[in-house]
């Protein structure tokens, strides 16, 4: 009886090291499937028109500011303060929140893309594996019929057999459709034909990392790098310019407009404690979905090793008699299933891992852009895995 099953996962690791003798156009890999995906994204052309639209009024009012700088020493007032002073500072800021926006948004293209390869990695390994599956259990099911033949087994003993391969053609063609599924979503986000198929889907860049940082690691990341973090922190900096600028105008009503400024300083330090708050919100909860991806992966990882050895068992056991047809049918099919499962698990933990990187880094939810008054706050947007970012 050939081995199939047992070789099948590590012909699926070899493919990396044939990728070579392939054209790149027949290959594909998840950075590959990233980098077109943001470069087909409406989205992320919107916002690159917008950082180039922020840019050029930058520019525009900088010149305008240049020009009137020498009338400072003749006149203070605060129409001219705010002409050279306040409005490019805070046409300044809002070209780093669209920049930042871009960033943001990009990282969340990333994600999503990561996301459609992997599944569609997943729907491969699965047809692959069935397919062998199927094609083992049709070799025993002529075996099987050729034993009955020969009065050797019964017509149910038979049957049985029957019924494997049938349920292993089941398998394969239900993991077919998912794979052309997966297929299309990844060439609708390429922007390529959605039929075009690839040789080689590589995976020898989704390999998840042995440990993960702890908990307090990941938010002091966070609460240093998180973008809606630096944008609110940004927009209280220029108001408390803009704050400071005003009083030397020397306002009619000086009391009153502190006043007034002074509530607009609380409402930007509010917005920047709520940032924060929510940043490691998000962080505790992508960490327990890390955890959780990390124990499946141990776990399963234990089972494969396991069920390779039962299969390895069953298969001596069949080759001198003392196993019957239905029962290493039975171990082939738990082989395939664990190879499965921990190629899964695998995949799952990256995916996690990547997350949380992005989570502990510039962020991936999509911030909100107000072009007309230069500040941004951030929204809910679910992703397809993992705990969406609270407000």
């Amino acid at each position: 009886m050939k081995k199939v099953l047992s070789i099948l996962l590590i012909g699926l690791m070899l493919l990396v090291s044939t990728n070579t003798v392939l054209a790149a156009g027949d290959s594909l890999d998840i950075e590959k499937v990233a980098i077109q995906s943001i470069k087909n994204s409406q989205q992320a052309q919107s916002v690159d028109r917008q950082v180039t639209e922020a840019q050029k009024n930058y520019e525009n009012i900088e010149g305008l500011s240049n020009t009137l700088r020498g009338t400072l020493q003749y006149s203070n007032s605060y129409a001219t303060i705010q002409a050279v002073i306040l409005t490019p500072l805070k046409m300044e800021n809002m070209v780093t929140v669209v920049t930042n926006a871009k960033t943001v948004l990009t990282n969340y293209l990333r994600l999503s893309s990561y996301q459609a390869y992997i599944a569609l990695l997943k729907a491969n390994y699965a047809q692959t594996i069935q397919q062998g599956l199927m094609n083992d259990l049709a070799a025993d099911y002529k075996t099987a019929q050729q034993q009955e033949s020969l009065g050797l087994i019964s017509p149910s003993q038979m049957r049985l057999t029957e019924i494997a391969y049938l349920q292993a053609q089941y398998g394969y063609d239900s993991a077919k459709k998912a794979f052309d599924s997966a297929s299309m979503n990844v060439n609708n986000l390429m922007g390529e034909d959605l039929t075009k198929q690839y040789s080689t889907l590589q995976d020898y860049n989704i390999v998840p990392a042995d440990k993960i940082k702890t908990l307090n690691d990941y938010v002091n990341l966070a609460l240093a790098n998180r973008l809606e973090i630096v944008n609110a922190q940004s927009q209280l900096d220029v108001d408390k310019k803009g704050f400071e600028l005003g009083k030397s105008a020397i306002p009619t009503d000086y009391d009153l407009y502190c006043d007034q400024e002074q509530q607009t300083l609380d409402n930007d330090q509010n917005n920047l404690d709520l940032a924060k708050i929510g940043v490691q919100k998000n962080i505790i909860q992508l960490y327990a979905n890390l955890q959780a991806k990390m124990k499946v992966l141990e776990a399963q990882k234990n089972l494969e090793d396991m069920a390779a050895a039962n299969f390895n068992s069953a298969e001596i056991q069949y080759k001198n008699s003392m196993l019957s047809i239905q029962d290493f049918d039975k171990a082939k099919v738990s082989k395939a299933q664990a190879d499965v499962n921990y190629k899964n698990a695998q995949m799952d933990a990256w995916l996690a891992q990547t997350l949380m990187n992005l989570a502990s880094g510039a962020g991936y939810v999509p911030l909100n852009l107000s072009l007309s008054s230069g500040s941004s706050t951030h929204v809910n947007k679910p992703l397809l895995t993992g705990p969406s970012h609270d407000k």
